[in-house]
């Protein structure tokens, strides 16, 4: 922390240098969309001061990644015609491929994406930190009631539970969601659209560790 300007501390203007907890996680997000295949992603991610990495385990292009993140609904990517349904039919009953991997730091204006049989690209911190901070709470309990106090992942946690209004296209919805959050965390989330419960996303923290991340997990390889 340095002070823009010296001598008396009168309206001084400080700058920090942001900062993220250092915890690494297991990332289970689920979508469920009638007539469509259930779509199951596990994620890890590690965070240690001011970096970040990510890896998707199932492979994703990161456009994928962030289309089912940033979703209006946030009910993830809908499949939008017959062939979407076939491509994740076809995809529900493969493999996993290799993994994808994402790094940043949020010093710096770009990261890197790094994807089996494709040159490593540069992408916006912005969009990169979006995935790694979904476990983050960040005020996801606005608008939503306490339904009690819980225990999840040895974690004393609160419930909320609630329904929000979102808009796409212009049409008005309503999903309802149940959060539970140990601060800073969100370790649970379950949405479903009011109406249509089949319509649904999860996104579950299934490991969470606290202080074991080191600097060479968040280290991205030498770029080429």
């Amino acid at each position: 922390m340095q002070p823009t300007t010296p001598g008396s501390n009168r309206g001084l203007t400080t700058v920090t240098q942001p900062t993220l907890p250092n915890v690494y996680a297991r990332l289970r997000l689920t979508q469920d969309q009638p007539a469509a295949a259930r779509r199951e992603h596990d994620l890890e991610i590690w965070m240690k001061d001011s970096r970040f990495h990510v890896r998707d385990l199932a492979g994703r292009r990161f456009e994928e990644i962030e289309a089912d993140l940033t979703a209006p609904r946030g009910l993830g990517a809908p499949a939008r015609s017959m062939e979407d349904l076939m491509d994740r039919s076809a995809a529900a009953r493969r493999t996993a491929s290799s993994p994808t991997e994402l790094f940043g730091d949020l010093a710096a204006a770009d990261g890197w994406v790094l994807r089996a049989n494709a040159a490593a690209r540069s992408q916006p911190v912005a969009d990169l930190i979006a995935v790694a901070q979904q476990i983050l709470a960040h005020g996801k309990d606005s608008g939503l009631s306490k339904s009690g106090a819980v225990t999840l992942l040895g974690r004393a946690a609160t419930e909320y539970s609630g329904t929000v209004a979102v808009t796409e296209e212009g049409t008005a919805y309503e999903n309802v969601v149940r959060r539970v959050i140990a601060p800073p965390y969100l370790l649970l989330e379950e949405l479903h659209d009011r109406e249509l419960p089949r319509l649904s996303y999860r996104r579950e923290v299934l490991v969470l560790e606290e202080g074991t991340v080191s600097d060479a997990d968040v280290k991205p390889p030498a770029p080429p």
